[in-house]
């Protein structure tokens, strides 16, 4: 007799068990599914796309375990794949990468920054009217043996001189951190810097690196945007399609498929005045974070890639080297930073001397003021959509409670057992 209550209960309450249990389930998966969205949307407001796809890549390396990783590699070898050959768009990154070791061109720039507070204006600078001298650091020679002479005019003239700016250079071994690049940029580091001009925030030096060829080195310090900020700003394609109006087309023509390269494949075209031809560059472009010295490094130069050939009516440049360094005065999330960014291009054909300053003195400024206000726009949109998404987490006290109408299945079961009870009641 109880074994036959037993299976009749089972069968009276199994539907509304099963329908219970399928209401629990909607709800969970429900709840699941909204805060995986919440959690997407609000870490790609924090780091954008491209910071949220090297999350992803960072997360999904570190969850291969050794056995597995051992196995795929296995694969590759098997199925004969040689990680050297040319990624599927044609560019061949083993070859085109950009060296770690080209930074070490930025150690003058790193000193500059820390001797700010000591910094003194030479006869040059003064007459200029400068805010810093970068010439009495930029321009100092060692010997050999490390010692350093700064020489004299004459021997500066008579060419003479044992001493070279290229024996004061030390590496900073960010060589052995990072895939191994093999393109080096090649500057006149032997040729001095001069002063330019100061404009605002702005001090800017020269250097010749051909004839009437010159490169520029600018120095700036902002008090109110963060260092991560400003690297964002830089690196982020879809963004400077945004602020940066004289970008007629920019868009990214390959990523280096190894791992912390940091390295991108980019063809950017850009407006000049009329009467002028726009000029376009196809241009590989590599950064490096330090976060032990609190540094951040970007390098780009000229590159070729089969599918952007040279375009009639427009001025390819073939000839263009950058480099950056920015340092925050604390951390890379703290607002506060220096940056001094050295820069040369051919503009490919011959530019009167008036235009070359227009474009230096005018244009250069207002291009570095606009990055800096987007910076400032990125930092408070984002602070912005933070604010909004964690408004929008919803507050549930149990993560496991379905909805008020549909309650949890235990509480179906119980209501359901005391309606079969009392019913039971009802006939007696």
């Amino acid at each position: 007799m109880l074994l036959n209550r037993f299976v009749s209960a089972i069968k009276n309450q199994s539907r509304e068990t099963l329908r219970a249990w399928t209401y629990q389930c909607e709800s969970i998966f429900a709840q699941r599914s909204r805060r995986l969205q919440q959690l997407l949307t609000f870490y790609q407001t924090v780091y954008g796309t491209q910071g949220l796809k090297q999350l992803w890549r960072v997360y999904y390396r570190s969850q291969i375990q050794p056995p597995l990783r051992g196995m795929v590699l296995s694969a590759v070898g098997i199925m004969g794949l040689n990680v050297k050959r040319p990624t599927a768009d044609g560019f061949d990154w083993v070859k085109e990468r950009l060296s770690l070791a080209n930074f070490d061109l930025c150690q003058r720039d790193i000193d500059f920054i820390n001797t700010l507070p000591v910094n003194q204006l030479c006869e040059r600078c003064k007459a200029k009217k400068m805010k810093y001298c970068y010439c009495t650091l930029g321009n100092q020679r060692c010997k050999k043996g490390g010692a350093v002479m700064p020489p004299s005019k004459a021997e500066q003239k008579s060419g003479k001189d044992e001493a070279s700016i290229s024996n004061c250079q030390k590496s900073m071994d960010y060589e052995s951190r990072g895939p191994v690049g093999q393109i080096r940029i090649q500057a006149q580091e032997e040729r001095n810097w001069e002063p330019y001009f100061s404009k605002n925030e702005f001090s800017i030096w020269r250097r010749e690196e051909h004839s009437s060829l010159y490169s520029y080195k600018v120095y700036a310090r902002f008090d109110d945007i963060t260092a991560d900020d400003f690297l964002h700003v830089q690196t982020d394609l879809d963004y400077r399609r945004q602020w940066d109006d004289t970008a007629l087309r920019l868009e990214l023509i390959s990523e280096d498929p190894a791992p912390n390269s940091n390295s991108h494949l980019i063809y950017w075209e850009m407006q000049w005045p009329r009467l002028f031809a726009n000029r376009d560059y196809v241009y590989c472009r590599r950064y490096y974070k330090d976060d032990a010295k609190k540094l951040i490094f970007i390098c780009s130069r000229a590159a070729q890639h089969s599918t952007y050939p040279a375009i009639s009516g427009k001025v390819r440049v073939t000839d263009y080297w950058s480099l950056m360094v920015i340092k925050p005065f604390r951390g890379f999330h703290e607002p506060g930073l220096h940056f001094v960014l050295t820069y040369y291009d051919d503009p490919g054909i011959p530019i009167p001397q008036n235009i070359k300053s227009w474009v230096t003195q005018k244009q250069m400024p207002e291009f570095l003021t606009k990055m800096y206000v987007a910076t400032k726009n990125y930092a408070c949109s984002r602070a912005i959509k933070m604010k909004d998404m964690f408004n929008s987490f919803t507050i549930i006290n149990d993560e496991y409670t379905a909805n008020e109408q549909r309650g949890s299945w235990l509480g179906s079961l119980s209501r359901h057992r005391r309606k079969v009870k009392n019913d039971s009641e009802v006939d007696r």
